[in-house]
């Protein structure tokens, strides 16, 4: 005679218990092991986000600079010199100035690696004959004060009688990936003709 439980024999509902209670332990092992890769996967996870942020700054800084660059050589190259200014460098001192403004916060004094130089580029001409129709550059590195140089900013290779306008600017931005941190130079330059209204 075989002994029931409910109308089921007991053996086979001893059985049934059995794995109903071996299948719940099989499910905690599998919380546990989800928990594990979890935890190895989270800081790779929080790496690629902490880096895909600081790559998308030092992008945003990179167009800012060449924002700047852009609208600082627009800017010059239709600004005359003579009669509103009253030499060569106060006219550069306006140019940086529009050229840091453009920059929106990006050259600000302080900035690790800032640099800005405006130069207004005429090889041909004769600073002893007109000071305000040769080659000057305004050179600023951080917060120190600019000079003024009879040199270009770059050698851009055009012809030596053109009238241009170069602007340069730099600085310094750091890639951080958590573990992994690196500091690079962003720059940017621009070459406009000299054309004043």
């Amino acid at each position: 005679m075989t002994v029931t439980q409910g109308g089921v024999p007991l053996v086979l509902a001893r059985e049934a218990q059995t794995l109903i209670n071996r299948g719940s332990h099989r499910r905690g092992d599998h919380r546990g092991a989800a928990l594990v890769e979890l935890a190895l996967a989270l800081p790779l996870i929080v790496m690629l986000i902490v880096g895909m942020v600081s790559a998308g700054v030092a992008y945003n800084h990179q167009l800012s600079l060449t924002h700047a660059a852009r609208e600082g050589g627009r800017y010059a190259a239709t600004l005359p010199v003579v009669p509103n200014f009253a030499n060569i460098d106060a006219w550069l001192n306006e140019v940086a100035t529009q050229v840091v403004n453009d920059a929106t916060g990006t050259l600000d004094p302080g900035v690790p690696g800032r640099y800005v130089c405006v130069a207004y580029v005429y090889p041909d001409g004769d600073p002893v004959v007109n000071p305000n129709d040769a080659t000057r550059s305004r050179v600023q590195t951080g917060t120190a004060a600019p000079t003024y140089p009879a040199s270009p900013c770059f050698n851009d290779g055009r012809p030596n009688n053109e009238r241009r306008v170069q602007v340069e600017v730099r600085r310094d931005t750091t890639f951080n990936a958590l573990v992994f941190s690196s500091t690079f130079n962003l720059d940017s330059e621009a070459v406009n003709r000299f054309e004043p209204s």
